[in-house]
């Protein structure tokens, strides 16, 4: 069943949410990733809604065996040709129902606010999945906006100047009883007709997050404020690591 998020990350967001992003962000979030939970390669490392390959693709760069597995397969050719020479292996396919077997991985990440696309139900099967196919001593890394920092920073709209005199437009409501933010996502590039996609995303404190991931089957969870391991803050994200 097609969805706005198979709209949005498809050509969608590689000519809009893509450009936002630096182009070595991902190298240096993996790097303090990597320190921060002391892994060594060639651990196996599973990353749930890789998109276009920005944190895998900077992972087996590193020697760890990396499998980028996202819905979309728009996303999944663009990380396959960034990738280049650098190995590692391409897997289509939604989180809630994961093609691998049980205890396959050491380690499975889901960064940059890839969950809440299917609300608690959605992600608490998402959870049970990712601690089926890690290994006794595994970790899962979630990564995303808390709603605590989401009330002090949340604006209304906003706009991005793109490639080409295109815009991206999002205007915003937070519905703050339920934790969701109903978005209106508009994208008109310069020569052709706009786009707009309709779509609601759940955002969770850090409490509710963890509730969820021990509902799951993890027995803890601990609330970093960066991939660095900083301190977990008002003002921070958060980055949730459960095993």
């Amino acid at each position: 069943m097609t969805s706005a998020w198979d709209t949005i990350f498809d050509e969608l967001y590689l000519k809009t949410y893509a450009h936002l992003q630096e182009d070595d962000s991902g190298e240096q979030e993996m790097e303090a990733l990597v320190s921060t939970l002391g892994l060594e390669p060639p651990a196996d490392v599973l990353d749930s809604a890789a998109g276009y390959g920005r944190h895998a693709i900077a992972l087996a760069r590193r020697g760890f065996r990396v499998v980028a597995h996202d819905r979309s397969a728009v996303l999944l050719a663009e990380a396959e040709r960034r990738a280049g020479a650098v190995e590692l292996t391409f897997v289509q396919g939604d989180y809630r129902e994961l093609p691998f077997e049980d205890e396959s991985f050491d380690v499975v990440l889901n960064l940059f606010s890839a969950i809440g696309y299917w609300g608690d139900d959605g992600d608490l099967q998402a959870f049970r999945e990712f601690r089926r196919v890690l290994r006794p001593g595994g970790r899962a890394v979630i990564e995303t906006m808390h709603r605590d920092r989401l009330v002090r920073i949340f604006r209304p709209a906003d706009w991005h100047e793109l490639e080409g005199d295109d815009l991206l437009l999002e205007a915003r409501e937070f519905d703050q009883v339920e934790g969701v933010v109903n978005v209106t996502f508009s994208y008109r590039p310069h020569a052709a007709e706009p786009k707009t996609v309709h779509y609601g995303i759940r955002t969770y404190t850090a409490t509710e997050l963890a509730k969820l991931l021990r509902a799951a089957g993890f027995e803890r969870v601990e609330a970093l404020g960066d991939y660095d391991g900083s301190p977990f803050t008002l003002d921070s994200r958060l980055v949730a690591v459960a095993s």
